[in-house]
């Protein structure tokens, strides 16, 4: 009878063991999938146009402050515009030029951001590989007359104007690098590819171009908050980036499920 008792505790005991391993399992692939799985949630849970009105009220949301930091005029892309870059309908120069010929500041870029990782087949990187590379030092203040603070309040308007611009290029890069991945999977799917064999194909290389934005977008705002740390400048507005480009990759994702739930 003790020996069936112990037996019973053992299997009781491997169960355990095993639920929980499932359990941590569960829990670490939830985390490191949480941005999908909430894509896939909210894709579910939203209709397009909500979806659309959320990526609108993120771009507000950065738009408000930049302007809060005296950058008036500089604009992001309107989500017509990136679903434009997106389907190759206008190129990234096309885009970025669109914008800063609308903006009331001196365009400043550096498409070596996008472009550090070649992908070979997308024409929207050898078309952002053209911009050119502008200096990452903010422009000097013109003049003698100016206050100390005065002089600080203009380097962080350089810095900022500067590294949003660079932050919209990489954006567009990524957006028409994307276009041509779903454009090589809609002629893999018109030639009778099967959507286990898509995904198969086209997950890896979509995560990896993920990474590869995420990469870059840190790296960049790790710039940022460095440069304004050196003159002293507050740097609160990098968090408002870093989590507008967290929420709009989200939503974009959720936005690219809902058009295919739909057939469109």
């Amino acid at each position: 009878m003790k020996n069936k008792n112990k037996k019973s505790h053992k299997v009781l005991k491997c169960i355990l063991v095993v639920l929980l391993i499932l359990i941590i399992v569960f829990i670490a692939l939830y985390l490191w999938q949480k941005n999908n799985i909430d894509a896939i949630m909210d894709a579910t849970k939203y209709s397009e146009d909500d979806i659309q009105q959320q990526i609108v009220d993120s771009k507000d949301e950065v738009q408000s402050e930049l302007e809060e930091h005296d950058i008036v005029g500089l604009r992001d892309f309107t989500f017509e515009e990136e679903e434009q870059i997106r389907k190759g309908q206008i190129s990234v120069d096309e885009a970025i030029a669109k914008i800063m010929e609308e903006s009331d500041v001196a365009e400043n870029t550096a498409a070596s951001d996008g472009n550090s990782s070649n992908q070979g087949s997308n024409t929207n990187d050898s078309n952002a590989d053209n911009k050119g590379t502008a200096s990452s030092a903010p422009p000097s203040s013109s003049g003698n007359s100016s206050t100390p603070a005065q002089s600080s309040a203009d380097s962080e308007k350089a810095i900022l104007t500067e590294y949003t611009q660079r932050l919209y290029v990489l954006k567009a890069t990524y957006l028409g690098r994307l276009g041509n991945l779903i454009d090589q999977a809609k002629a893999d799917k018109a030639n009778g590819m099967g959507n286990k064999e898509l995904m198969s194909k086209y997950l890896g290389q979509a995560a990896s171009l993920e990474s590869q934005a995420d990469s870059q977008v840190n790296s960049l705002l790790s710039e940022l908050t460095q440069k304004l740390n050196s003159i002293g400048a507050d740097t609160s507005i990098v968090n408002t980036m870093r989590s507008a480009y967290e929420n709009e990759k989200g939503l974009k994702k959720s936005y690219y499920l809902s058009l295919y739930n739909n057939k469109k």
